[in-house]
Order: C-alpha cells, then sequence, then structure tokens
C-alpha cells in the first residue's frame, strides 16, 4: 500500500511542465471558437462563412478532446474506468450543491462590495449569447453549440487538465496538498477575474472540484461535478436571454 501511495509521476518533469503549459493556453480554445460561431451567425451574410466556421470548431473541437484524453492516458497513473455506483452519484451531487451555495454566498458578498452579482467570466459568455435574441437557423446552431462547449466540452477538459493532468504528471500519487491549491489558483485566474471575491469564488469552486476527484482519484467524479455547475449556469443565461 505504501509503495501505491508513492508512485511517481511518468516521465520528465519539465518536459510534463511544457505540455502542462500548452495544454492551459489552448484549453479556452474550442470555447472561443464556439464563441467566433455565434459572431459569424450573427454578422456574417454568406452561409457558407457560417458553415465554415462550424465545421472548424466541430473538427477542432474534437482533436483537443482526443489530444487532452491522449495526454492523460499517457502519462497519468491513475484510471478513468472506476464504474459510477449511487453512492458515487449522491456524493457527486452532494459537491454541485455545496458548490451552488458557495456561488450564492459569493455573490452576495460581490453585489454588496461592488454593486454587481456577475462575475467577468459571466458576463463575457452572456455578452456572446445575447447575440443570439433573433432566432434563425444558424442562431439555433450557434446557441446550441455554445451551450454543449459550455456544460459539457469545458468540464471535459478542465477536468482533464486542472484535476486529472495537473496532479498526476507533476505530484506523487500522495501528495494532496499543494496540487490543490496551486490547481485550484490557476482554475481561479483563467476564468476571467476582475475582483479578489471572483477570484476567490473561481478558487473556492476549484477545491470543490478537486475534493469530488480526490475522493477516487477519479476525474469522471469532478467531470459529472463540473457537467452540473455549468448546466445551472447555461440554463440561467438562457432564461435571461430569451425574458
Amino acid at each position: 500500500m505504501s509503495h501505491i501511495h508513492h508512485i511517481e509521476p511518468k516521465g520528465n518533469r519539465i518536459i510534463n511542465i511544457l505540455i502542462l503549459i500548452a495544454l492551459i493556453i489552448i484549453v479556452s480554445s474550442p470555447t472561443m471558437l464556439a464563441g467566433a460561431i455565434i459572431y459569424s451567425a450573427v454578422n456574417s451574410k454568406d452561409l457558407w462563412v457560417f458553415i465554415i466556421m462550424v465545421v472548424i470548431g466541430i473538427i477542432w473541437t474534437i482533436f483537443i478532446m482526443w489530444l487532452f484524453r491522449w495526454v492523460y492516458q499517457k502519462r497519468s497513473y491513475e484510471k478513468m474506468n472506476q464504474p459510477f455506483k449511487l453512492k458515487d452519484i449522491l456524493i457527486n451531487i452532494l459537491w454541485f450543491i455545496i458548490i451552488r451555495i458557495i456561488v450564492s454566498i459569493f455573490t452576495i458578498i460581490m453585489q454588496n462590495t461592488y454593486n454587481d452579482s456577475i462575475s467577468k467570466n459571466d458576463k463575457i459568455l452572456m455578452k456572446q449569447i445575447e447575440q443570439l435574441q433573433h432566432l434563425s437557423i444558424s442562431s439555433v446552431i450557434s446557441l446550441l453549440f455554445f451551450l454543449i462547449m459550455i456544460i459539457f466540452i469545458a468540464p471535459y477538459l478542465e477536468e482533464l487538465l486542472f484535476r486529472g493532468i495537473f496532479k498526476e504528471t507533476l505530484f506523487k500519487k500522495s501528495t494532496f496538498l499543494l496540487p490543490l491549491i496551486i490547481s485550484s489558483i490557476i482554475f481561479g485566474g483563467l476564468h476571467a477575474s476582475t475582483n479578489w471575491i471572483s477570484f476567490l469564488m473561481y478558487v473556492t469552486i476549484g477545491f470543490c472540484l478537486y475534493m469530488a476527484y480526490n475522493r477516487r482519484k477519479n476525474v469522471k467524479d469532478s467531470m459529472m461535478v463540473h457537467v452540473l455547475n455549468n448546466a445551472v449556469a447555461g440554463v440561467s443565461m438562457i432564461t435571461i436571454l430569451f425574458t
């Protein structure tokens, strides 16, 4: 058991750090492409430009998902083949509820401190979908692509990166506190925070996601929690958009 807990990361740590930096740079690229597709749907009069953008977005997103999974499978020491039991699902739902409570508390604090209840990250996302108030085939396709991106794709990539790849390519299996803190700070910093309250909110969300992952050392758990959280955000944005 002691030997298992002291398993070292595979490969050279310097190479692993460089790989991690490269993945951090491109992790948001599918979401950025989703924004570009929305812009194309609203502003381009040429349908073929929009179609080309959608095709590029789909191909690039599939490639990025494959790349992140390939890196994780090649260089990690944990496995993703643990089955979900009812207990696991319920615990993940509990973490999701905890995150929503945390978000609500930080939102109230941010409202009272800055008279602003929406983080810059959410404002950026809202600004993108607000362009789609006039429904058309292209805008509906763009909206669906965008929702799939923020609800499913972004959690998949971010959990592979910040919980899986980050921990398992840089730290021993037994290490807990350092990857928890560092990965959560990086996670918070990459969510476009413009004030310390918003930053702390995303860092705390990162803590919760890491704890969900760490329970079984399974990124599928943190992915589920992340998907549930982003689904609430996505539904809220759509509700605001059409009301």
